[in-house]
């Protein structure tokens, strides 16, 4: 007799459920998916000992017609597809027809189901995979599946568990990120007998964050609808005080099914870079919808993974929509979003992901198209002049803000009043991101005569690892506005500074951007570049404590009025931060 066999239908069941069901939240995912399926509006979930021993969905979908019922619990049996051209035009949460058949090889199956066409319903039990008891009952129309000890015949699976409290969270976890993605069914989740989570299903993305995370996040959530060649992004992100030191709160949805997806997720970090601080991941929770056949969700039986046919594509309508998203928002009170922010966003994209092509914006090499940055030389340009400046960091149209200078708070914070409402302006975070776009944009632009000249040349002794960096990245220094050369074995002459001098110290500049940039050493070239022109921007900028006078601290509210993105330093800092009478008079009360 030969070494190979053919296995029996209960044993590869129980191997296919072991790629299926790894633990309760499995099940209870592949039961809901089938309830959203059927079309429910409403769907019950209900569990005890962290589903180790009860299970039960509810919903009131369109139920199951009783010749399909025995067909249910086969494997590879499925009303989603037909053949496997179906699955590039298939929506549906389900497609297999495998997860039934592995539930039940594990556990005691309790369905009960009836059509809208039916007078009576189906309830049919079945255990190990076999069914064994079937018998008409009246129901409402919908689906009620109930599994009980799961893993009874698996018991080194069951093993592997973990305690009732962490399965439960698991599902929990489930239960809500399937609430996001689908606002207009009303979710009920229950465990051991009492009520925990609820969605009223009336399609308010914002009412569901509230209930999930509380009245601070929903206050601090920014509308992402963005839609690109048949490809749609919609959903919330948190503005930057919502930036966490983790990334369970960036949740993704694929035509709404969970999702991971490395590229996606990359693609985020990079619309948020800037914007969040440095160590922490912008909060999100978006639906993509397009095509089917754009992506393949058949890589894994937990249908978590996907791979996108044209990933580049996908990863920057990603990171428009995100980006777009942040720059809508309000400034000093002032919410005349620009229509066009296209350019800037493109333009944002291209730097950060290396494809900057200098040759495309030749309207850098033009000093005139340069930001009016405040510095402590008097601008003479006119108001004319610089309203008609055209570039990619200034918005079209400057906005436009009646406001009462009021005083600097601890010589750090401009304190402006605008209607009913108090702004503090942190004046080194504002001046840090004004200086940050135009560094930046000499620097895409190859810029290289932006410097300021020394009266005397200072050179340096450098360290052996300093030396190294400065000759690897000479030509950044350059870009951005250092004249800088070699004079030596370990030696440096700095003859030019960057052109954004703030009453700052020269040797200050160039020393504290090496010492931070060796300190957060990054591997890829453009993490360097992006790390090092905000470096530049911070050193340079007016720090706190640093007295201006009401003539500079308007040349600073008008030009942050002119950025098409004056919402944070380059590091994620906010440069403003608001309190309305109505706050105020909370606290007093």
């Amino acid at each position: 007799m030969g070494d190979i066999v053919l296995l029996d239908d209960l044993t590869i069941n129980q191997i296919a459920a072991g790629e299926v069901v790894e633990r309760p939240a499995n099940v209870v995912k592949e039961l809901v998916e089938n309830s959203i399926d059927a079309g429910a509006t409403s769907i019950t979930v209900e569990i005890k000992k962290g589903g180790k021993t009860y299970i039960k969905i509810i919903d009131n979908g369109k139920g199951i017609k009783k010749e399909d019922m025995p067909n249910a619990i086969e494997r590879h049996a499925t009303s989603k597809i037909r053949t496997i051209e179906d699955l590039e035009k298939t929506y549906t949460m389900g497609f297999r027809g495998e997860a039934l058949a592995s539930i039940v090889a594990i556990s005691k199956l309790t369905i009960t189901s009836k059509t809208a066409d039916d007078d009576l319903g189906l309830k049919i039990v079945a255990e190990a995979g076999d069914i064994i008891e079937a018998e008409e009952v009246g129901c409402k129309t919908g689906t009620t599946m109930i599994v009980e000890n799961l893993f009874f015949n698996t018991p080194v699976r069951y093993k592997f568990l973990k305690q009732d409290a962490t399965e439960f969270k698991f599902i929990k976890d489930f239960v809500q990120k399937t609430a996001f993605a689908n606002l207009n069914i009303a979710f009920k989740l229950i465990n051991d007998g009492k009520q925990v989570f609820s969605s009223n299903g009336n399609g308010n993305i914002r009412d569901l964050v509230y209930s999930v995370y509380g009245k601070e996040t929903s206050e601090n959530l920014i509308d992402v609808d963005y839609t690109e060649d048949n490809i749609k992004v919609t959903g919330i992100i948190g503005n930057t005080l919502m930036a966490k030191e983790n990334r369970k709160d960036q949740i993704m949805f694929l035509n709404k099914r969970n999702i991971r997806n490395q590229i996606l997720t990359n693609s985020a970090d990079q619309a948020f870079k800037g914007g969040t601080g440095i160590g922490k991941y912008g909060f999100f929770i978006l639906n993509l919808e397009m095509p089917a056949d754009y992506y393949d969700i058949n890589v894994h039986p937990t249908k978590m993974e996907v791979r996108f046919k044209d990933e580049g594509k996908i990863y920057r309508i990603f990171y428009h929509a995100i980006k777009s998203a942040i720059l809508s928002k309000d400034f000093l009170g002032n919410n005349e979003n620009e229509i066009k922010k296209s350019d800037y966003v493109e333009n944002e994209y291209n730097f950060l992901t290396n494809h900057f092509n200098k040759d495309n914006n030749d309207k850098f090499n033009n000093p005139i198209n340069r930001i009016n940055i405040v510095t402590n030389k008097i601008n003479n340009q006119s108001q004319e002049e610089v309203t008609d400046e055209k570039d990619l960091i200034r918005r079209e149209v400057d906005r436009k803000v009646e406001y009462t200078y009021k005083g600097i708070l601890f010589r750090t914070y401009i304190v402006i009043e605008v209607g009913n409402e108090i702004y503090l302006i942190d004046q080194h975070a504002a001046h840090e991101r004004l200086l940050y776009e135009k560094i930046k944009a000499n620097y895409k632009s190859n810029i290289k005569t932006d410097s300021q000249m020394m009266l005397v040349p200072e050179v340096y002794d450098l360290t052996h690892k300093e030396i190294e960096f400065v000759k690897n990245n000479i030509e950044m220094f350059r870009n951005i506005g250092f004249d800088i050369e070699i004079f030596g074995e370990n030696t440096v002459k700095i003859s030019g500074i960057p052109d954004i001098d703030y009453r700052v110290n020269s040797k200050n500049v160039f020393l504290d951007t090496l010492d931070e940039m060796l300190t957060n050493e990054r591997s890829s070239s453009k993490d360097i570049e992006e790390r090092f022109i905000a470096t530049v921007a911070c050193k340079a900028a007016v720090k706190a404590n640093m007295d201006l006078r009401p003539q500079e601290v308007d040349e600073l509210i008008q030009n942050l009025l002119t950025l098409k993105n004056p919402y944070t330093c380059p590091h994620g800092r906010p440069t403003t931060i608001k309190f309305s009478k109505e706050e105020i008079g909370k606290k007093l009360n």
